[in-house]
């Protein structure tokens, strides 16, 4: 019996310098029957170029362009071409170890799985040399017949037990995604209502052991790859309410918010404090110029009634900044400077 072909999507956005890398991991998997499906988003440097030449070389690679729309449209550009039985996504500027398809498949198959986890490293140039600044391999022996919605929401506690809700890291059944319509709703921080989706309906998750993907934290990465950037946007924060608002929703329409109501609050809170900006502006020394925090604590006052106490399942390091954030954002209706000072003293005077 034939092996079933795996399809890998692969946004790009100005990536060209970093693409040779990513594309050949995937040339150099050890999993044969692969379709690899790179979508150009608009680039406008040389990336189409690189794209292009490779495909010369290599005439199985396919490349698409599409006008600019973000990572998250150029993914569903990416599955709705998707021939596979399978799909796995890898951004333009990481790359995979050479056996990550080989095991996830071996895995999927032999347990019949519907999305199969892989762990990551981040990675640094320093120097010119490869320095690994943080490895995360998930647990396989916890993934039988966890209540996998809880584990997602889970994720701030980066345990080895608990999924996370970014799209990197897994492998998944086409057949899941196209069935029950699972698509990135937003162009940007588009990753977890997507991978809330598709646990939802999942029958089985698994997970293989190793840090089979490799994140690359280059310049500017996190200022184009995360909430957590060198200058705050009220837009880029507005993205990353609307994520946790589309994964409310899901939850209410699907009629299983009050189950996980403590959970996904404790998820919200924990992202805002993480991703949403606060630590940025006041728990790193960073971004303290009055743009920063006025952004910050602007879209926290029209968004304050979604912090509350609830800080059950945060791990330590933001327990103490749960009750703050939650008071400072109802100070934030009455003075955005008042709650701008309640933050600042208590993060330079008690938290720890």
């Amino acid at each position: 019996m034939p092996e079933p072909l795996v399809s890998i999507i692969v946004p790009v956005y100005n990536l060209a310098p970093y693409l040779p890398a990513c594309i050949d991991s995937l040339l150099q998997q050890t999993y044969a029957p692969l379709e690899i499906i790179l979508i150009n988003d608009a680039s406008t440097d040389s990336s189409l170029e690189v794209l292009q030449n490779y495909q010369q070389q290599h005439p199985r690679l396919q490349v698409y362009s599409q006008p600019n729309a973000g990572p998250g449209p150029a993914r569903n550009n990416g599955i709705d071409r998707a021939t596979g039985e399978y799909i796995v996504f890898l951004d333009g500027d990481d790359w995979f170890a050479p056996e990550t398809v080989a095991d996830c498949m071996e895995t999927a198959l032999r347990e019949d799985a519907d999305i199969v986890c892989f762990g990551y490293r981040q990675i640094t140039h320093q120097d010119g040399q490869e320095k690994e600044l943080y490895r995360f391999e998930y647990d396989p022996a916890f993934y039988t017949d966890n209540d996998n919605i809880a584990g997602a929401l889970g994720e701030n506690g980066h345990n080895p037990s608990k999924l996370n809700t970014a799209t990197m890291g897994k492998l998944y059944r086409t057949s899941l995604l196209n069935e029950n319509n699972i698509r990135f709703r937003l162009s940007i921080f588009e990753d977890s209502p997507f991978m809330l989706e598709a646990v939802f309906y999942a029958s089985r998750i698994r997970a293989v052991k190793g840090a089979l993907y490799n994140y690359l934290l280059r310049d500017k990465s996190l200022a184009e790859k995360s909430i957590t950037t060198g200058t705050l946007s009220a837009e880029k924060l507005q993205h990353f309410y609307a994520a946790d608002q589309l994964i409310k929703e899901f939850l209410i329409a699907k009629n299983i918010f009050a189950r996980y109501e403590a959970l996904y609050h404790s998820f919200h809170n924990g992202r805002v404090l993480l991703y949403g900006g606060y630590l940025d502006v006041y728990g790193k020394g960073e971004n303290r110029y009055a743009a920063s925090w006025a952004i910050f604590i602007a879209v926290l006052k029209e968004h304050r009634h979604s912090i509350t106490p609830d800080r059950k399942g945060l791990y330590r390091g933001y327990r103490k900044r749960v009750v703050p954030l939650y008071w400072g954002a109802k100070l934030s209706a009455i003075s955005q400077r008042a709650a701008h000072r309640f933050f600042r003293i208590y993060e330079q005077m008690l938290a720890p």
